[in-house]
């Protein structure tokens, strides 16, 4: 006899059928050869289902963790007091987001393989990057009272997204067996190095 599953579980499996096929076809015949009715038939669901779980190839490509992370990192910053020093609150911050379980590490590896197999996939996961880099820019732009575009909030917004970049690159070198959260912190310090606090470069 099969037991029906219940709803939450019937989302989460058929979550995980729609991204195991999208990757498994971005393996095969390349990100921009795959469609997503290409991933919806090969998961058995409809398109309309797919729309359900991902918003675009993009978000199954790079998975929940990816996007989870950028919105955390919003989210973690408006929070935080304006008055602060923009670089201490953003290490702090970004201690808090490196908790991350081993189940999304295993994603991130998952997909920086992939990418590296296919570079053609590089160009989505530097969108992604430039999309973390903005949320910094402009926390540090409130901090200064200056316009995200400005150069020290560019600076600073920078050195995090190429901490998080240098980290990750030698944790997948690594097999994912690094410490990738003292990568990141050591990354992060080298890069903020005797830059002024109060914003005069």
């Amino acid at each position: 006899m099969t037991v029906p599953l219940g709803g939450t579980r019937r989302k989460q499996v058929t979550h995980a059928a729609l991204e195991e096929a999208a990757l498994r076809l971005f393996a095969e015949q390349g990100y921009e050869g795959t469609t997503v009715e290409e991933i919806a038939a090969a998961a058995g669901v409809a398109v309309r289902t797919f729309f359900r779980h991902f918003s675009s190839k993009q978000h199954v490509l790079f998975g929940d963790v990816a996007h989870r992370q950028i919105a955390a990192l919003r989210q973690a910053l408006s929070q935080r007091d304006a008055a602060e020093d923009p670089i201490t609150a953003l290490k702090a911050v970004m201690d808090d987001l490196d908790l991350v379980d081993q189940a999304d590490r295993a994603q991130v590896l998952l997909r920086f393989r992939l990418m590296a197999a296919q570079p053609a996939l590089v160009a989505t996961y530097l969108l992604l990057s430039a999309e973390l880099q903005n949320e910094v820019a402009v926390f540090v732009a409130r901090c200064r009272g200056a316009a995200p575009t400005d150069f020290y909030p560019q600076l600073i917004a920078a050195a995090a997204a190429s901490s998080w970049h240098a980290s990750l690159t030698t944790w997948v070198a690594a097999d994912g067996d690094a410490d990738l959260t003292e990568l990141r912190k050591s990354a992060f310090a080298a890069l903020t190095a005797g830059l002024d606090p109060a914003g005069q470069t």
